[in-house]
């Protein structure tokens, strides 16, 4: 590709820097960036000055200026960079940075406080919406599971206080940071919350802790001591008779392990009171639950947290990530909000995630209900269509399902058109104004004259084209196939209603925010106009791409039909 010509625009445009081993002992690591659907750049040499990171650590600014110095330094990805930020800029995109250390000894360095060179000044990386940021972990024969859909959210809260403490040199967490925790979780809409919390009739055993994991918790949060000793990397769980139990990591990491259906994220929250409670015990076992305990995402703390920074930071982390479902990008949001505490830099995001998308939306449930069975009926009647014209069927059998695929794809089309022409509206201040305004009023002309005829008229049409065509392809397909075909095209030939109030549903949601989102940018206030709309436009991405390569797909079978 030439400069300029990524792949399929994206606000956020995915960029990868990758560490490897060091090619002399811990001085010099070959390192890469990488701009997803654009290229990959030749290696660099990244060159770490130890010791003065170590005497910069009391100083979060000048240690992530150091740190940054060395990582954009012309030897190491400077040049890269540069290049990448100009040809993003020309397109009016920003940058989803994942981080991926193959060194495990640089997995202890602050990455998150790096500050990087921008517009002549340097600017925290990790601390914007506009470069959410990870450390990527690659999994081991993992599938992505589907983005949590489901309402309420489940959270699985474990507040591990044990009696005994004291015998490992730990104070009990006090209740004012127990408490805090509770006004955090309770407070957020759509969840439920279930807690393992010592001195009460569930109290936070690791037996209790694989029970828990066996109902299915889509978000887990852990507050406990954590120390690293000759026995590893231990968290202070209780034991049957609450006592202090050390649990070793990969005790927590084997019972997720096992889990049927592990949490889409743990959050593993040091105690700040400890005296002996290591932030950096908890550093290994993130990329260990990420790697080997099938979550798709952890947040751990690489340091010890004051108690204001972090109830400020988890309130704020779990209000954006239910609001967009992006946890890089709640991630940034949160540590923006505590940036000028001394600890902001602390909170590491692990991922397998190239999204990062957690969390779904009205749309994604439009999708699992009804859109997928579209999506299964093409693909049967896609292999229909292919034997018909191998096997010289009549035009009158090849028409009706090339018919039959431009009704399957039509919900498709509705979407990704009114998501992509939202889409387009971008995210420059200088134009956002007027850009949304053109928009808001295409939208709200289609919102009030929709009367849902031509869906309800689909829905009609493929009962009828499945009565013309099942007798006809059942000789061309296998039992499986046919089956497939058959049960799909039955259940959306009779599905007005629920289509219409899927449709219904996702238009009622996008209104909300198009009016909201106009409030703003009418208001002046273009910033938070252009948040909320990153917002939506999250809540709707991980839908619109699968709808969009669908509608895709569907067309391109039509069109191989009209071209033969």
């Amino acid at each position: 590709m030439m400069l300029g010509e990524l792949g399929p625009r994206e606000d956020y445009q995915l960029v990868g820097i990758r560490v490897f081993a060091s090619t002399d002992g811990g001085q010099t690591y070959p390192v890469e960036l990488d701009v997803a659907g654009w290229r990959s750049f030749p290696s660099g040499a990244l060159q770490f000055d130890h010791t003065r990171l170590l005497q910069l650590a009391t100083d979060p600014k000048a240690y992530g200026r150091a740190l940054g110095e060395m990582l954009f330094a012309d030897t190491a990805i400077g040049g890269a960079y540069r290049e990448t930020m100009v040809a993003l800029e020309a397109r009016g995109d920003t940058m989803r940075l994942r981080l991926r250390l193959d060194p495990a000894d640089l997995e202890t360095l602050g990455w998150e406080r790096i500050l990087m060179p921008l517009g002549g000044d340097w600017q925290p990386l990790a601390a914007t919406a506009d470069t959410p940021f990870s450390r990527y972990v690659l999994a081991q024969r993992w599938e992505r599971p589907k983005p949590i859909t489901e309402r309420p959210v489940r959270v699985l809260a474990v507040l591990a206080s044990p009696d005994g403490l004291e015998a490992y040199n730990l104070d009990p967490i006090p209740t004012e940071e127990r408490q805090a925790l509770h006004t955090v979780l309770d407070g957020l809409p759509e969840v439920t919350v279930t807690y393992l919390e010592s001195g009460t009739a569930a109290p936070p055993s690791l037996n209790a802790i694989r029970a828990a994991l066996s109902e299915g918790h889509h978000l887990i949060h852990i507050l406990c001591h954590g120390a690293r000793t000759t026995r590893g990397n231990v968290l202070y769980m209780e034991a049957g008779d609450g006592a202090t139990e050390p649990v070793e990591a990969t005790r927590l990491v084997e019972a997720f392990k096992l889990a049927a259906r592990p949490p889409a994220l743990t959050f593993l929250a040091a105690c700040e009171s400890a005296m002996r409670s290591r932030g950096d015990a908890f550093v290994p076992l993130g990329p260990a639950l990420v790697e080997r305990g099938g979550v798709q995402a952890v947040v751990a703390m690489s340091d010890r947290v004051g108690l204001q920074t972090a109830r400020l930071f988890t309130g704020q982390f779990y209000a954006r990530l239910l609001n967009h479902g992006l946890a890089d990008l709640a991630m940034n949001e949160a540590r923006a909000l505590v940036q000028d505490e001394w600890d902001w830099g602390v909170p590491v995001l692990f991922s397998r995630l190239s999204d990062n998308q957690l969390i779904d939306f009205p749309i994604g449930r439009f999708y699992d209900t009804y859109l997928s069975h579209a999506d299964r009926a093409y693909l049967a009647a896609d292999e229909a269509l292919d034997a018909a014209r191998r096997q010289g069927y009549g035009g009158a059998l090849v028409d009706n399902l090339e018919r039959l695929i431009k009704e399957l794809s039509k919900s498709h089309e509705v979407l990704v058109d009114v998501a992509s022409k939202f889409r387009r509206v971008g995210s420059d201040p200088g134009a956002f104004a007027q850009r949304f305004d053109d928009f808001y009023y295409d939208f709200k002309d289609y919102y009030d004259r929709q009367a849902w005829i031509k869906e309800e008229t689909s829905c009609r049409e493929i009962r009828e084209l499945g009565y013309q065509i099942l007798p006809k392809v059942r000789p061309l397909l296998n039992d499986d196939i046919f089956e497939q075909l058959q049960q799909e095209l039955s259940l959306l030939g009779d599905a007005d209603g629920i289509l219409l109030w899927h449709f219904r549903e996702y238009l009622e949601t996008m209104n909300e925010a198009v009016e909201a989102i106009y409030t703003a940018a009418t208001g002046g206030d273009i910033p938070e106009a252009i948040r909320l709309k990153r917002n939506f436009e999250a809540q709707i991405s991980p839908s619109f791409r699968r709808s969009k390569e669908m509608f895709e797909r569907m067309n391109s079978s039509v069109t191989a039909v009209m071209a033969a």
